[in-house]
């Protein structure tokens, strides 16, 4: 009987546990038998995704870094990132293919027919033709080169600095004529005749009449450089403008040369004319420009424009001799001598004397020598196309113009005579470039 009450008594104990057991239920009980269920929604339309207005918006560069202060990836108008190399030194060298306005010569070497008579290569008659001048010279294309130096002094590539030199080599044009008395070879001279400069032939070859040589060349040489400050002004993911500052110097020299000589035939005595003259400008001043750049994956271009004023510091020497060169064999003259019956002892002297005396007889020496300063102005435009080839490399191929004013040329200032025709004119070159661009 007590074990009956015990029974029960514990059956009651877990009736009354199980009614707080919140693990009581069975594991697959409906949720229906417990409480009501909400009615099932329709899964909400995805919004399509928006498309992106330029190549660097609704990246996942910009998830990553929405909150992030860090730039955008380093485009051609950017500077560098995170994700990107950093270069703030630079280095260029480039082939330049130029030319340059030359220096228009007088026509200093003519031929023509000799039935014209004295007319015979005189410059401005229909059948005269220049030999040497008469025309523009040393413009003809030719070779340079131009290096470039530069550094960013800081990260965010907003300011920094560089320097260029560049440089046409020498142009060069010469003439070598030979009267040999078949021909008409006419050096035509500028004399003052009453107080009047008057054009007159001098015949270094005409046919049966004179013989004679005709040797010149004229020279051009033109190099510049400047050192500039880059500041950037503006900056847009498709570009940048930049400020330039700083100074400019640029030397042009030109040299002329003509040396010529006439002998008549029979005669033992030839004229003979000797000129040089050369010039040297040199340009001094600041100048100040822009730069904008602009470009898409590899390919990057870039196009400036400066203007400096300053000083044109012109240097002129001009040397100009007439002689008489007798020639005189002094062998010859004393076998005619000692024919004539005169003693060897007494030959021998005279002839060497005869020759010093009718050797380089100067008939006039002419000399200038003088320095002007000139207002300088000077302008360049410019541009450039590069292709990235490496992280470090780039080529590039480009265009550049120079202008220069107030000049003073120094075959343009002869004129075959002992006045010489001082003026300023203006200068310019065309260049195409090709090079190479190396940064680190």
């Amino acid at each position: 009987m007590r074990a009956r009450y015990s029974l029960f008594a514990l059956l009651l104990a877990t009736a009354a546990a199980r009614a707080d057991d919140p693990f009581s239920d069975p594991f697959f009980r409906p949720a229906s038998a417990t409480q009501p269920q909400p009615k099932p929604q329709p899964a909400a339309k995805p919004k399509p995704a928006a498309k992106p207005e330029d190549p660097f918006a609704a990246t996942l560069f910009d998830a990553a870094t929405a909150n992030d202060p860090l730039p955008l990836p380093p485009t051609a108008a950017s500077a560098c990132a995170e994700s990107a190399p950093c270069f703030s030194t630079w280095f260029y060298a480039e082939y330049l293919l130029g030319r340059t306005r030359g220096p228009n010569v007088a026509p200093l070497v003519t031929t023509g027919p000799a039935a014209a008579g004295l007319l015979a290569g005189v410059p401005g008659q229909p059948s005269t033709v220049p030999l040497f001048g008469g025309r523009s010279v040393l413009n003809d294309w030719r070779s340079g080169v131009r290096v470039e130096a530069g550094m960013w002094f800081d990260r965010e590539h907003t300011f920094g600095a560089m320097a260029r030199f560049y440089t046409l080599f020498s142009a060069r044009e010469n003439v070598l004529a030979r009267g040999d008395g078949t021909n008409v070879l006419n050096v035509p001279q500028i004399v003052s005749v009453n107080g009047v400069l008057t054009q007159v032939p001098v015949f270094a070859g005409f046919p049966g009449v004179t013989t004679g040589t005709a040797v010149g060349g004229a020279r051009s040489t033109f190099t510049g450089g400047d050192l500039s400050a880059r500041l950037l002004l503006h900056r847009e993911p498709g570009y940048r403008l930049e400020l330039l500052a700083g100074y400019r110097q640029m030397y042009l020299g030109d040299a002329l040369s003509l040396n010529a000589d006439a002998t008549v035939t029979g005669v033992p005595a030839a004229l003979t004319t000797r000129n040089s003259v050369s010039s040297r400008n040199d340009f001094y001043g600041p100048q100040l420009g822009f730069l904008l750049s602009t470009g898409r994956g590899r390919l990057s271009l870039e196009a400036h424009a400066t203007a400096a004023l300053g000083a044109t510091v012109s240097d002129l020497d001009f040397v100009r001799a007439n002689a008489i060169d007798g020639r005189v064999n002094v062998p010859a003259t004393t076998a005619a001598l000692v024919g004539a019956g005169v003693p060897l002892a007494t030959a021998a002297p005279l002839a060497a004397q005869l020759a010093a005396a009718t050797n380089n007889v100067p008939l006039g020496t002419t000399t200038v020598a003088n320095t002007v300063t000139y207002f300088g102005a000077v302008a360049e435009v410019g541009m450039r196309a590069k292709w990235q080839v490496t992280s470090n490399l780039r080529l590039s191929a480009g265009y550049g113009f120079i202008y220069w004013n107030n000049v003073r040329r120094g075959p343009e200032a002869f004129n075959g005579g002992d006045v010489l025709r001082l003026r300023a004119s203006d200068f310019s070159t065309h260049t195409f470039t090709f090079g190479a661009e190396f940064r680190y």
